[in-house]
């Protein structure tokens, strides 16, 4: 029975980028580690074990224990609809659907690139086994790039490497986690659309050209600095992406809804950012203290003249 490798498990926690504080992914679901949710039976009873409760925002874990949680969630809840939809495969194709499985959901194996694959463990014809594969790789290249109705770069990669791995068997690093490294000039869209979202937010990462040099680096870390909840290490990881993502939606849905003198400043979008994950009763609190002071300031002339009044009544 075929289970995830080394270079699988590498692959696909390469793609997720491990996180070690509970962030927000584009959805809004809480995640942590390698993607972890509470909607996954094997890290919701880790939870409730390491925290008695379910996941909230600030926990944090290890990459240790990442690690053991991710090996644990392929084996118990992704490899087997694998094996059972599609077929015992070879190394590299098993490790492959494993990581669509893993980033999709068990539903992805009913889509035609899968059962293209699955075609090519029914052909008896070398010919027809590598023409179900390409065709298996070709289809995978286009499925599943969207979030929350748009496009993701990463998302784009990580099929386009998964086909090149179901086809080729050829094994890549993913980008889902960025460092300055001035050996690397090859552009990265995941890093251009962050520097585009950065100076979006009025925070400079140099040119726009999608290479993490040390001004892209700079404009990282100041940001972080701005959003208590992202480690300040000046990574473009999954959840500091996330967050950019989050804050020009924000922003986009302000302007839409009429709010014309939002203006998009690092600061102003980080306190927004800020306040979007404090607790609701924190946030209803706020809105309230808003509402009053918003109330006073409007009706400030008569308040000033029943003050006055009552003053002028106290000195008597």
């Amino acid at each position: 029975m075929t289970e995830v490798s080394k270079k699988g498990l590498a692959f696909i926690a390469s793609h997720e980028g491990f996180v070690g504080r509970a962030y927000l992914d584009p959805v809004g679901i809480i995640t942590i580690g390698y993607g972890f949710t509470m909607r996954s039976g094997v890290f919701k009873a880790w939870a409730k074990e390491k925290w008695g409760r379910s996941l909230r925002m600030g926990d944090r874990v290890s990459r240790s224990d990442a690690d053991v949680i991710l090996r644990t969630l392929l084996a118990e809840e992704y490899e087997p609809p694998v094996r059972t939809m599609i077929g015992d495969l070879p190394q590299h194709q098993h490790d492959a659907c494993a990581s669509a499985c893993y980033n999709l959901g068990p539903r992805c194996l009913k889509w035609k690139w899968a059962q293209a694959l699955k075609k090519s463990l029914q052909t008896s014809s070398a010919t027809g086994q590598r023409s179900a594969v390409r065709e298996s790789a070709r289809l995978l290249r286009k499925t599943g790039t969207t979030a929350a109705g748009r496009t993701l770069a990463g998302l784009v990669r990580r099929r386009k490497e998964e086909a090149a791995l179901i086809e080729h068997g050829v094994y890549s690093t993913g980008n889902a986690r960025h460092v300055q490294n001035e050996d690397i000039k090859k552009p990265e869209p995941d890093v251009m659309e962050a520097q585009e979202l950065l100076k979006g937010r009025g925070i400079d990462p140099g040119a726009i050209d999608g290479i993490f040099g040390p001004k892209t680096r700079a404009a990282i870390l100041a940001y972080q600095a701005l959003h208590p909840h992202l480690e300040n290490d000046g990574v473009l990881g999954p959840a500091t992406l996330t967050q950019l993502r989050k804050d020009a939606s924000m922003v986009k849905r302000a302007v839409e809804s009429g709010a014309k003198k939002l203006v998009p400043t690092a600061t102003g979008v980080g306190g927004l950012s800020y306040l979007s994950d404090l607790p609701w009763i924190w946030i209803a609190a706020g809105v309230v203290v808003a509402g009053i002071a918003l109330f006073a300031w409007h009706n400030r002339d008569i308040i000033g003249r029943r003050l006055n009044k009552m003053s002028g009544r106290t000195a008597l």
